[in-house]
């Protein structure tokens, strides 16, 4: 009569890792590979969007906003028209990106200032020295005025809603504050006030003039305003 079958224990050492052996191995495969289509999308998505943008821009410089066409700038950039709205929702989002970009490459330029201590006129001179140079990387005065429009009619959205790029008005207000601690700066406004007052009107003056001789003398002059007002006022 032969006995009862023999049962081999499992050994507890012997368990086999997550993510070990075959089937493991495949799994891994299969989540990098997932996760490489999924970061392969999203740069597709990130070129799709700054294609439209660029080409949306050129539209802007040729015909002027106003003018310018969504089913023109799908076409011209390769895209159906709904991929447009999908990154854009309007004409507008396309200069509030524009703004957030010049914003966020202006305020990044004041941040390092006070590593060298400027007076206020220094101050004033630098940032409208940044304004100029996106003036020219901008291009066109027209479309300065569009963005200075822009900041008038939707000055919420052009804050980086992300929260993760400096703001021009932040950057300024902090160096103005240093300037009133210094002595240097007296007002019953605040340093924010006067940084918005600053930034729409050296803006403005660039919307309104085109780039040479004339646009640096009508910028130094402003400066020279508020220098002044600003050390006179109490």
């Amino acid at each position: 009569m032969s006995g009862p079958p023999t049962v081999i224990p499992a050994a507890d050492d012997a368990r086999v890792a997550p993510g070990s052996g075959a089937a493991g191995g495949v799994l891994q495969a299969n989540q990098g590979s997932r996760t490489g289509i999924g970061g392969g999308r999203a740069r597709q998505r990130a070129d799709t969007r700054e294609r439209i943008f660029e080409t949306a821009l050129r539209e802007f410089r040729e015909v002027g906003f106003a003018a310018a066409q969504i089913d023109r700038i799908a076409k011209a950039a390769g895209v159906a028209r709904g991929t447009f709205y999908f990154h854009f929702p309007a004409k507008d989002d396309v200069l509030l990106e524009l703004a957030r970009r010049i914003n966020g490459r202006i305020a990044r330029r004041v941040a390092v200032l006070g590593e060298s201590g400027p007076t206020l006129g220094e101050l004033l001179q630098r940032v409208n020295d940044a304004i100029m140079d996106e003036h020219s990387r901008v291009g066109e005065t027209g479309l300065l005025g569009e963005l200075l429009s822009l900041y008038i009619r939707r000055p919420h959205d052009v804050r980086d809603p992300t929260h993760n790029l400096p703001t021009l008005s932040d950057e300024l207000a902090l160096h103005l504050r240093v300037a009133r601690d210094r002595g240097e700066l007296e007002s019953t406004l605040s340093a924010e006030q006067i940084a918005l007052v600053i930034m729409t009107s050296l803006f403005g003056v660039h919307a309104r003039i085109p780039q040479g001789e004339e646009l640096r003398t009508a910028c130094e002059a402003l400066i020279e305003i508020f220098v002044k007002g600003l050390r006179r006022a109490t």
